[in-house]
């Protein structure tokens, strides 16, 4: 399949504390679904999507990714860049640190969510020439990323849930969403991004998510949900997220 996006970006820095004792020795994009590492099927769906390069940023237990991966995998070559404080910083210095890849247009891949295939080829299909996430409608969790948009699903606020936050019942009203860990950014909204992501770490303001520079930003270029099923993926953070992937990947197939 070919889509206009050829490179991908992986964010696999972090020390997965909620997903102790499984994190202990391994990092969380190596947690296996029923068999299946959660990094091997995100680079096996991003080549079936025509994905060409991807670089995994790297932190907690990085020689253990470059092992299992290798230079290659499925066809898609991959390069790394190691986040070597990441545990003083966040996602958004992870991305930064790829951030010549991002301003070439990439997919955002967060390291700790397992989804189907099929989920990624009609994003890209359906791209056109937009930037958006790849998010499905918000169930009243906290300590999602919540999105709420317009009625064209143009993007009007991003509010990072912390400490057991819900999202406002006033906002659940609107088109509300809750973010996948995917996004497929045009070269154009990835310039932008590149800069407000520089900006950030030039301020010192490094452990955050970029999530929360996204959301300064808003209103200077136009972001878009593509709306997913609940189903169509599982980011995991806990061992209940990781039972509730093989329960969903056992019954549809991954």
């Amino acid at each position: 399949m070919k889509n206009s996006i050829s490179h991908a970006i992986i964010l696999a820095a972090g020390l997965g504390t909620r997903l102790k004792p499984i994190s202990d020795h391994s990092p969380k994009c190596l947690t296996e679904v029923n068999g299946k590492p959660i990094l091997a099927n995100t680079l096996q769906n991003l080549a079936a999507c025509g994905v060409t390069h991807c670089t995994i940023v790297t932190g907690y237990l990085a020689e253990k990714i470059t092992a299992v991966c290798g230079n290659s995998k499925n066809g898609v070559r991959i390069r790394y860049t190691e986040n070597e404080i990441y545990r003083k910083t966040n996602d958004m210095y992870s991305l930064w640190l790829a951030r010549e890849v991002l301003e070439k247009g990439a997919l955002i891949l967060e390291g700790d969510i397992f989804f189907f295939e099929n989920t990624l080829k009609a994003a890209l299909r359906d791209m056109g020439d937009r930037s958006f996430y790849l998010a499905g409608r918000y169930t009243g969790k906290p300590d999602e990323v919540a999105i709420t948009t317009d009625l064209d699903k143009k993007v009007r606020t991003i509010e990072v849930l912390r400490g057991g936050a819900f999202l406002k019942e006033s906002e659940v009203a609107t088109p509300a969403f809750m973010s996948s860990g995917m996004l497929a950014i045009r070269h154009e909204y990835g310039r932008s991004f590149s800069r407000w992501l520089s900006s950030e770490v030039e301020a010192g303001n490094t452990n955050i998510l970029f999530d929360d520079v996204i959301s300064m930003h808003t209103a200077e270029l136009p972001l878009y949900v593509y709306e997913i099923g609940d189903s169509d993926w599982v980011e995991i953070d806990t061992k209940e997220d990781l039972a509730r992937a093989e329960t969903i990947f056992t019954r549809n197939g991954s």
